[in-house]
């Protein structure tokens, strides 16, 4: 198998706080936020350690769940660095997915299994990059 086109299972809480800390050395970030409850996985890390370090440094796109509280937060976040629009979300999906130029990281937040499924299969990430691109057309700002 070619190394550089792998697919990786990382297990648990530390694995996925190691997989965001990871997307800060990217160049931008597309990114697909669905979870409500991912603080019973990760605590407060997403608000303390990650976001402070990924808004306004790494241009971002991002699609997230239509809720009150996402419509709120997303005010604070610069438009053009940072755009992001919603997506209603017909079921409960606690996940979120990461994409950058040569790889995607889909992460399941599900609080007794949390995993990181990394993906750098050149395939796979153009594919889902084109789903992204897509849906990102799609969707009203």
């Amino acid at each position: 198998m070619n190394s550089a086109n792998t697919v990786q299972v990382l297990l648990g809480s530390d694995s996925i706080k190691r997989v965001y800390m990871e997307s800060l050395q990217e160049a931008s970030l597309d990114i697909v936020c669905l979870a409500q409850n991912y603080q019973a996985v990760l605590g407060d890390f997403f608000d303390s350690a990650y976001a402070p370090k990924l808004y306004g440094k790494i241009p971002t796109r991002e699609i997230l769940a239509d809720t009150s509280a996402n419509r709120a937060d997303s005010i604070s976040k610069d438009g053009s660095k940072n755009p992001v629009k919603f997506l209603p979300a017909a079921l409960a999906c606690e996940s979120d997915m990461l994409l950058s130029a040569h790889k995607a990281v889909l992460i399941s937040f599900g609080v007794s299994a949390p995993l990181a499924v990394v993906i750098t299969d050149s395939e796979l990430v153009n594919s889902l990059r084109n789903q992204f691109n897509n849906l990102w057309q799609q969707l009203p700002r």
